[in-house]
């Protein structure tokens, strides 16, 4: 009995805590990452429309309605005048089972400059792609940050004993 205790323990803790990226994943995730955020940061909604992942696409109304969300989104905030000052990308966590995908969070820290005011946002991305695929799509977590019930909205099947980065933004005083 103990021993099936034991294995069934075993099975948890690997299923809980999944698999670690490869070096050459990590590289590619990151850098698709910071390919988006760079395309954010000037306005260029191409990438990101392109790299996002289609579990949002209902929440807006279909894939065009998300389309034009984030051309307008993006316009509006080039109009405020924000200025991106830096950002850094973190290692990306284990991989979780989603189902047929699977995904990892990706914790970012990122400087800003509104009216004056440099904000710090520490926040992560999801990034997912098919069980055993190289294909990767990407979702920011930070629409999370007041509701991860969003998330298993999203990921239905996601485990729910997991840990999400922080999730938070604050003024850097000087």
């Amino acid at each position: 009995m103990r021993t099936i205790i034991a294995i069934f323990f075993a099975l948890m803790c690997f299923h809980a805590y999944g698999k670690n990226l490869t070096a050459d994943e990590v590289e590619y995730v990151r850098s698709d990452i910071d390919e988006m955020l760079a395309a954010f940061e000037e306005g260029d909604a191409t990438v990101l429309i392109a790299k996002t992942h289609s579990s949002l696409y209902p929440l807006v109304g279909g894939k065009e309605s998300f389309k034009q969300l984030t051309i307008d989104a993006l316009a509006q905030l080039k109009a405020t005048g924000i200025k991106f000052l830096s950002s850094e990308l973190k290692s990306p966590t284990a991989l979780y089972t989603a189902g047929e995908e699977e995904i990892c969070f990706v914790p970012r820290i990122s400087v800003m400059e509104i009216e004056g005011t440099k904000m710090q946002s520490v926040g992560f991305m999801i990034a997912i792609r098919k069980i055993d695929s190289g294909s990767w799509s990407y979702l920011d977590g930070t629409g999370l940050r007041n509701n991860q019930r969003l998330l298993w909205q999203l990921f239905p099947t996601l485990e729910r004993n997991i840990s999400l980065p922080p999730n938070y933004i604050s003024q850097i005083q000087e």
